[in-house]
């Protein structure tokens, strides 16, 4: 795996929002807000279809199941109230879509029916890697870059490393550990904080 960052400012993640709301690039927007708040790894996202995320009454649904390809353990994902905002913007914007519950929600716009083939591994990092570049992000982004957002965030907002790891579907504290970000800048902080 590529050492990549994390997003470690909130207004940059806002700013990522609003460029797609702008360009009103829903399926952008919902792949970026439902990565960062599943903490997916890209190619379990990119598996999804309609009836993941809706009921067959078109429904947003509150969570989904999933198995991951990487680890083959299940793992439930809660749809966030901002994901379900986007997922009504997503509706309104694709209802052929919606329409067939099997069809991909990260869909190729050039695919033939609409719906049928999901984006690429690439193209994801693509949509990335311009999104940072338009906010002027220079660190070294993947498509894991998402997914360590949220360990960051997480750990910023002190959540318990035990619900990281859950979350994460890590199989011991250990792995987590390896992904927590600290910065020698936070060292030096706890350390004035604490200042004995």
């Amino acid at each position: 795996m590529n050492f990549v960052e994390p997003i470690r400012e909130i207004k940059k993640i806002s700013q990522i929002k609003n460029i797609l709301k702008s360009n009103n690039n829903i399926r952008d927007l919902l792949l970026f807000e439902l990565w960062i708040n599943s903490a997916l790894r890209i190619s379990d996202l990119l598996s999804l279809k309609i009836w993941d995320l809706f009921e067959n009454s078109r429904t947003i649904k509150d969570f989904f199941d999933i198995k991951e390809i990487k680890t083959n353990k299940n793992n439930r994902i809660t749809i966030t109230s901002k994901v379900k905002e986007t997922l009504k913007l997503y509706r309104e914007t694709y209802p052929d879509i919606i329409e067939n519950k099997n069809n991909f929600v990260f869909f190729q716009k050039k695919s033939f029916p609409l719906g049928n083939s999901p984006i690429s591994r690439k193209m994801s990092w693509v949509i990335l890697s311009k999104l940072c570049d338009d906010i002027w992000l220079k660190w070294n982004f993947w498509n894991h870059t998402l997914r360590k957002t949220w360990w960051y965030q997480a750990r910023m907002n002190n959540i318990p490393l035990e619900i990281i790891q859950h979350k994460l579907n890590h199989s011991s504290l250990s792995i987590t550990m390896r992904y927590l970000w600290i910065t020698a800048d936070e060292i030096m902080d706890a350390c004035n904080k604490l200042d004995l």
